[in-house]
């Protein structure tokens, strides 16, 4: 099965459970990165609530992913320093922290480089192995459906595993018509133990590293629990 998504900054969970569903996952690195997105930012949980992990970046109007710049490389510590901050109590702080210290230490000059490296770090701590690529590596030409479809062919994978969102503006007969079999998942998060539960119950839809460091020898059981996967065409 293969999968095609936009790359983020330690992704949420939804995105994992995405990647751990596929043998092919292609990071789509050159299209046009999304100011105020998720692309160099994800949401964590603090003593006060939920609050942003932001890299900051460099960028112009229309700038492929693939060319984002890191802006502060100053923010590489700051990051890791919060992350430590607040989940140095947490059960898998000494697993989880590990992996992702020594990627922030190499202070990547673009924001896709660093992306993906956590991505491969995060995919090793579930014991997942895919086959990634970069659409910049492909040589594609289309865009929107044309894209995703060209991207398969070249790959040669025709299960497709979309996400709903993208249901509402993608064209099924493009697909039918090139004998790709279309699946979309579907990912409702259950409450796992968190830090603070008392004081805030549990918070949703933040980075995949509040689930690792909290339950990591759960993380697998917990993602394939909370999600399903539908045939479409």
């Amino acid at each position: 099965m293969i999968s095609i998504h936009q790359s983020q900054f330690i992704s949420w969970t939804p995105f994992y459970f995405k990647a751990i569903q596929s043998e092919n996952f292609i990071i789509l690195d050159d299209v046009q990165f999304q100011k105020n997105g998720v692309q160099n930012r994800n949401l964590i949980k603090t003593p006060q609530g939920q609050t942003w992990l932001t890299l900051p970046v460099k960028h112009e109007l229309n700038t492929p992913i693939n060319q984002v710049l890191v802006s502060d490389k100053i923010a590489y510590k700051k990051i890791i320093k919060t992350i430590e901050l607040n989940y140095k109590k947490s059960p898998f702080f000494d697993k989880v922290y590990d992996v992702l210290l020594n990627e922030f230490k190499e202070e990547y000059d673009y924001l896709v480089d660093i992306n993906d490296k956590i991505f491969c770090k995060i995919l090793s701590l579930l014991n997942k192995k895919i086959d990634l690529k970069k659409s910049s590596s492909l040589d594609c030409k289309y865009t929107k459906d044309d894209l995703v479809i060209e991207i398969i062919k070249k790959i040669g994978d025709f299960d497709y595993l979309s996400g709903p969102g993208a249901l509402s503006y993608m064209n099924l007969d493009k697909f039918k018509n090139e004998n790709i079999r279309v699946y979309v998942y579907d990912f409702k998060q259950q409450p796992y133990v968190q830090q603070w539960d008392k004081q805030q119950g549990f918070i949703e839809n933040l980075s995949i590293i509040d689930l690792l460091f909290n339950n990591f020898e759960m993380a697998n059981n917990y993602l394939k629990s909370c999600g399903s996967i539908s045939r479409i065409i």
